[in-house]
Parts: structure tokens; C-alpha cells; sequence
């Protein structure tokens, strides 16, 4: 489904995050587990204390708003593995 055409979520959680990513094409392939590890590591990631955007607990998960997450992805492909 062509960026255009897919309704995003308001917020994603790592699991959905990753499948959204590679729903759209920002990524070949990506885990939850991927993802956690950006979080923890990668000094530009957006969410978390003192950062620009919250993470949110939600019905046991951890969620994060959509478009700073694909922002964050667009804006830095190769903390995915993808290409600059």
C-alpha cells in the first residue's frame, strides 16, 4: 500500500512501529527488538524524559506518537540500516 494511501495510527507501540515502517517502505525489515535498541542508543530519537515527545503506557504496552516516530526514521535512515 503506497504511503498515500495508508491511514496511520495516532500511536504506534514497538511491535507496530517496526510493521509500519516496513508496511511503508521506510525499511526493508525491522524488529521490535530493532527498535528498542535505537531508542536506547541512538542520541537524536525523539521520544522519552526530556526529549521532545512522551512515551505513553497504554493497556500494558508502551506507545509513542506515529509522526515523530516515521519522522525520526525518514530523517535517519541508517539507524535502521538503510541507506543516507
Amino acid at each position: 500500500m503506497s504511503p498515500a494511501k495508508h491511514r496511520l495510527p495516532p500511536a504506534v507501540t514497538f511491535q507496530s512501529g517496526a510493521q509500519l515502517l516496513v508496511e511503508l517502505g521506510i525499511v526493508d525489515h525491522i524488529t521490535h527488538q530493532g527498535i528498542r535498541h535505537i531508542a536506547k542508543s541512538h542520541p537524536d530519537w525523539p521520544f522519552g524524559p526530556d526529549k521532545g515527545f512522551p512515551y505513553w503506557d497504554l493497556a500494558n504496552a508502551v506507545v509513542m506518537e506515529t509522526e515523530p516516530f516515521i519522522a525520526f526514521f525518514r530523517e535517519h535512515p541508517r539507524a535502521s540500516g538503510g541507506e543516507s
